[in-house]
């Protein structure tokens, strides 16, 4: 889900190549520049706070909440009509925003669609110690944001039997 994954501090790159290379793998095809990326960054911190308060019930910072409805705001989109005369007629979203600010509405929208609609209730922080990433939990019994969070846990578990047995036998 596109709001979670860019809300995992983990997993923005921190460069303009490596963040267009990210956001096409998500399907937004943009070139973001410099100054896009530190706003992308931004917006990256605010989806991450919001998320963890959606998930909290609690409220959030009012600085996270005006950081999304600024991103979402500054790339308003207008339905486009397109039927050619051979063909069915499609619909396409046009926006007057540059291409780093058509991306930061996408995001923005995402995060909102996400903490305003049903899946909120899937949303879930990670229980592995020293991770505090959300995540969505479509299988009610997952609690580690990823297969490298639960590895962790699993390993430090066996190592703790491992431990405790030798300690027990001599």
């Amino acid at each position: 889900m596109l709001a979670v994954d860019f809300a995992h501090s983990r997993a923005f790159p921190p460069t303009p190549a490596q963040a267009a290379e990210w956001l096409a793998e998500h399907g937004i095809r943009v070139d973001p520049a410099e100054v896009e990326l530190k706003a992308m960054v931004a917006l990256q911190l605010a989806a991450a706070a919001m998320l963890r308060a959606a998930v909290r019930g609690e409220s959030p910072r009012q600085d996270a909440v005006d950081e999304i409805n600024a991103a979402s705001a500054a790339a308003a989109v207008a339905p486009q009509l397109n039927w050619p005369a051979d063909g069915r007629p499609r619909m396409w979203l046009s926006t007057q925003a540059g291409s780093g600010g058509h991306a930061l509405g996408i995001l923005a929208r995402a995060v909102i669609d996400l903490v305003t609609g049903p899946q909120r209730e899937l949303l879930r922080i990670c229980q592995a110690p020293g991770c505090s990433e959300v995540y969505l939990a479509t299988n009610s019994r997952r609690v580690w944001c990823s297969s490298t969070c639960g590895n962790r846990v699993r390993v430090a578990r066996h190592a703790a039997r491992a431990r405790a047995a030798r300690d027990a036998t001599g």
